[in-house]
């Protein structure tokens, strides 16, 4: 009752491409239908086999999930849904025709999807539970990994903590994320963002321990180490300015002139 299309938009940030799923087959709904890409589209189109979706899904409004909303849309008659609070979109509030909360169930003929609110990578983020066993991640995981983009300005880590413990106690059996392969083993997945995400913040404060007042840019070598690919130097930079924000809440960092940050205590 579940198929996976992947998007042919591979990139260090996508992996081998967003997935977008199809679940159900006389009422089904699309979720993250992905970039507009032709071979994409025309392979939902042949998923759907010329039922109407009864929704387009939305984890959350990153170009690389919701381009294709809009199209699908239009050639289906299909209603979009997501959460609000998106800070980047590429679609208007009058596009969307229903604002899914926390706890709202959409019905399919495959059974009822729960939005599930997941904010942290972005701050409408959400997941969907279908059957109380699988859950419908977005870039809340990533498969084949232990970690996700949490950045400024969408990325919220104090969300994101708070986000993996509530997956943790939703106690899915797998997790499909929006990139990467399935996660089967679900709760040892939560345990091992949650102990990625700390130890990072732990480099941060001993990088700057050893550092004493730094820009993020002059730690980010200390954290992630010389060899981190070229491309992901700035998406690794947004994350450590994620984890300062987290700590400066905390009150262990503080924010000195000319973006740079100080431990509060030795």
């Amino acid at each position: 009752m579940i198929r996976t299309l992947i998007a042919p938009n591979p990139s260090l940030m996508t992996l081998d491409g967003t997935r977008t799923f199809v679940v159900g087959r006389e009422r089904p709904v699309v979720i993250d239908p992905g970039p507009i890409v032709p071979v994409h589209m025309a392979a939902i189109d042949r998923a759907l086999d010329g039922v109407a979706p009864v929704a387009i899904l939305l984890t959350h409004a990153h170009q690389d999930h919701s381009e294709g909303a809009l199209p699908l849309a239009h050639s289906t008659g299909a209603p979009v849904m997501m959460a609000r609070g998106a800070l980047l979109s590429l679609i208007y509030d009058h596009e969307i025709a229903r604002w899914l909360a926390d706890g709202d169930e959409v019905e399919t003929d495959a059974g009822p999807l729960r939005a599930v609110a997941t904010p942290g990578h972005a701050p409408e983020h959400l997941g969907f539970l279908w059957n109380g066993d699988t859950l419908f991640a977005g870039d809340a995981f990533m498969g084949g990994s232990d970690t996700t983009l949490v950045a400024p300005p969408e990325g919220d880590l104090a969300a994101y903590l708070a986000t993996l413990d509530r997956v943790g106690e939703l106690a899915p059996s797998v997790i499909l994320p929006a990139h990467g392969p399935p996660i089967e083993d679900a709760a040892a997945a939560v345990e091992r963002y949650r102990a990625h995400r700390m130890e990072r913040i732990e480099q941060v404060v001993r990088a700057l321990r050893a550092a004493g007042p730094a820009r993020p840019a002059e730690i980010l070598d200390a954290v992630y180490g010389a060899a981190l690919h070229p491309g992901l130097r700035i998406a690794a930079e947004g994350s450590l300015h994620a984890i300062l924000a987290y700590l400066r809440a905390a009150d262990r960092v503080r924010a000195l002139p000319g973006d740079t940050y100080t431990l509060t205590e030795r």
